[in-house]
């Protein structure tokens, strides 16, 4: 039986036998890169300190339940005009009545105070407890949220990579035609020495060998831009990536990787519970908040001067203190906060956080929908992924056995030189295509294992 007559299922069953590899081995030459990519992305960066912002809102919020308690002091200046109507009484034995009128005059005074407060939440209704735990919900919600992008950067480094083992595979293909087509082409020249060729054979086989010449010109290009590329993506120097080399071999998965375990959706399922907790903060809001306070004072009133001008029967009265002080003053006691109607706040704040409740709940039931039809659709087109390579490999197989008979036949005579210029490229197309075929292959192996959420974890288990 030739090698061109096997069927694509033979050939199917002997490449997964040939190429099946540990996971854990396929994924091993990107540990590296992919871990020192996430770190140098600046969005991942930006996104974990929008995470610490949730953190800080955390404590702001833990530390409503703790004691607050503040310093006041003050010292002012008080002058003011005075009008005092005493009741008016006389004297029993002289009989001067005294305060038949009012008496206007001033007052004035230094004053000096200062106090601690201390005051501290004893119920809120459950709105700090609610409150903290909303943010830590969010918080790990926003932090699913950021390693969800781990896995499109892998799958972006990964097939950055698959593209240079490519382009080194057409290297040597390249190579293979070159040596096969320097070897036709001394051939030729000694035929035309002997006459049994012409120039035209000579200038034909010239011709390809310089589009190869060309093609590798666009090779090396490519590998630049690729580099550069990685260079970005990774921080990494071109001399550490160029150390990264391995076999472009089918990429094959195993059950788990169909284990759904996409952040997105862990995420919105965080989120849920985040409004929830949300929901019951704004409900809370309706019960009275008990708070219980303490206060230490003192205070000193100094240089008090009062004057009363044309007091009957005593002229200008003036009175003088030194001072007059209170310390220590001190207070303690437990307060009630019951807000009992707010224009309608509390019913508003509830049914918005109602209403948030239901569109997350909606994203999530559809977000989970959508990644189903993805998941079956990527364990598609990795499983065609497969069935192309047996297909695509038969071709190369029928085009390198054309090729060698091409080959012996031009030498014999049987063949003219375009014929065997059009073997030569058949093989190479149909290399080149078995080779874009594995690295389309294991893009489907990548593409599946990020619909499921699992590349970063494979890669760096």
């Amino acid at each position: 039986m030739k090698l061109y007559s096997i069927r694509p299922a033979l050939l199917l069953i002997s490449l997964l036998a040939m190429t099946s590899m540990d996971a854990q081995e396929t994924f091993k030459p990107f540990k590296t890169p992919v871990e020192s990519a996430i770190q140098h992305n600046k969005s991942i960066q930006n996104a974990m300190l929008e995470n610490q912002k949730v953190v800080l809102d955390q404590q702001a919020v833990k530390g409503k339940s703790l004691p607050h308690l503040s310093v006041n002091a003050l010292y002012g200046y008080l002058h003011t005009g005075v009008d005092v109507d005493i009741p008016a009484r006389t004297l029993p034995i002289t009989g001067i009545t005294l305060f038949e009128e009012s008496a206007k005059g001033n007052f004035s005074t230094h004053a000096f105070a200062s106090g601690l407060t201390a005051t501290q939440v004893i119920f809120s209704g459950l709105q700090i407890s609610n409150g903290q735990k909303a943010l830590e919900q969010k918080y790990k919600a926003q932090t699913l949220l950021t390693e969800a992008s781990y896995d499109a950067l892998a799958q972006e480094i990964i097939t950055s990579f698959d593209q240079l083992m490519l382009l080194k595979e057409v290297d040597l293909l390249i190579n293979d035609s070159e040596r096969r087509l320097q070897k036709e082409h001394q051939k030729v020249i000694k035929a035309i020495e002997n006459g049994v060729a012409i120039p035209y054979d000579r200038d034909k086989i010239k011709l390809a060998m310089l589009e190869l010449e060309s093609k590798r010109a666009e090779v090396q290009s490519n590998r630049e831009l690729l580099y550069f590329k990685l260079e970005e993506l990774t921080g990494l120097a071109s001399e550490e990536l160029e150390k990264i080399d391995y076999t472009l071999e089918v990429m094959l998965l195993t059950d788990d990787a169909m284990a759904m375990n996409r952040k997105e959706l862990q995420a919105l399922e965080a989120s849920q519970k985040a409004y929830e907790y949300l929901l019951k903060k704004e409900k809370g809001a309706q019960l009275p908040q008990v708070f219980a306070f303490g206060n230490l004072s003192y205070l000193n009133a100094f240089n008090a001067r009062t004057t009363l001008k044309d007091v009957a029967n005593l002229g200008d009265v003036t009175l003088k203190t030194n001072h007059v002080q209170l310390a220590p003053a001190y207070g303690v006691g437990v307060g009630l906060r019951w807000s009992i109607f707010d224009g309608k706040a509390h019913h508003t704040a509830i049914e918005k956080a109602k209403i948030d409740l239901q569109i997350n709940e909606n994203k999530l039931e559809d977000t989970r929908e959508k990644l189903n039809l993805l998941q079956r659709k990527t364990k598609s087109d990795y499983d065609l992924g497969l069935k192309k390579i047996a297909v695509h490999q038969q071709q190369m197989i029928i085009a390198k056995n054309n090729l060698h008979l091409a080959s012996r036949q031009f030498e014999e005579g049987l063949l003219d030189v375009t014929e065997r210029l059009a073997a030569e490229n058949e093989y190479y197309k149909q290399s080149l295509s078995y080779y874009n075929q594995i690295l389309n292959q294991r893009l489907a192996a990548t593409e599946l294992l990020k619909a499921n959420g699992n590349l970063y974890q494979t890669i760096i288990r």
